[in-house]
């Protein structure tokens, strides 16, 4: 790993593991908190905003010269031209969160040179640390993670997301045709943690027609570094429009992908 990209996945951990302790005790006080909605199941409170206030903090005192974009903030100093791109969703699942449910996360990729390079997850209820850097390996909690080597649709398990911005008609295409090559499904509400699982081999693929940047520029990072594949997702201010994610092992992957159309259709509202 370069010597630049390791240190800001060090700085990435320790960020991600102090806005996961602020955010677990805001979790045992949830009922303190404001909850406001921004869209159509789609909630945000404070802790969505302090998480992220103490990560672009850090990331701000260590490298100012550095790009970020936050689901809360928005994007600051990002260019075409930006060599190091951090993109942060400070609370995954903030639905679940907010309902006491146990799947959500904070999410910390590196876009270096436009090029998706490093990612940390981590579960603070679970303190599960998922890290990685591509062509470096992934690990969880310091023990190596490598994706699932299942490659029969038919005997595999695929996480699969669905958001507002997909219609209930084109979500029931794709759900069917996924489910008729035999494949089983789960859905946690926390697409960043899916793609950790998928990165993991707890689940063998991971769907969802459209992510923002933030909640899949880390886990796409992982699961290459843990020997899996993409579809190629956007960089830099590209991403702000987000983009369809589909991740599994190569082989499977292809054989997904076959199944799905128009993947790199625009999706209304992105």
């Amino acid at each position: 790993m370069v010597p630049e990209l390791a240190t800001r996945l060090d700085l990435a951990v320790s960020a991600a593991r102090q806005a996961g302790a602020h955010l677990r005790d805001l979790y045992e006080r949830r009922g303190e908190l404001v909850i406001e909605q921004k869209g159509r199941n789609d909630f945000v409170s404070r802790a969505d905003r302090e998480a992220e206030a103490l990560i672009k903090d850090l990331v701000a005192a260590h490298y100012p010269g550095d790009a970020f974009i936050g689901e809360e903030t928005g994007a600051a100093g990002l260019a075409a031209s930006a060599g190091a791109i951090w993109v942060v969703d400070p609370l995954d699942g903030t639905t679940n969160f907010l309902k006491g449910a146990h799947n959500w996360c904070v999410s910390i990729g590196l876009v270096l040179d436009g090029v998706i390079a490093a990612g940390v997850i981590y579960d603070p209820l679970r303190d599960e640390m998922f890290e990685g850097a591509v062509g470096d390996g992934a690990r969880v909690s310091g023990r190596p993670i490598a994706v699932s080597t299942v490659t029969d649709p038919g005997e595999g398990v695929i996480g699969l997301g669905i958001v507002p911005r997909i219609g209930a008609d084109r979500f029931s295409d794709d759900a069917r045709a996924l489910l008729a090559t035999g494949m089983s499904f789960r859905q946690v509400g926390a697409g960043a943690l899916m793609l950790a699982y998928t990165a993991a081999g707890r689940v063998d693929a991971y769907f969802e027609r459209h992510m923002w940047a933030w909640d899949a520029t880390a886990g796409l990072a992982l699961i290459q570094a843990a020997g899996g594949a993409a579809l190629p997702y956007p960089t830099g201010p590209a991403s702000l429009k987000g983009g369809a994610v589909l991740a599994a092992n190569p082989v499977l992957l292809a054989r997904l992908e076959d199944r799905l159309g128009g993947l790199d259709a625009p999706v209304a509202g992105a």
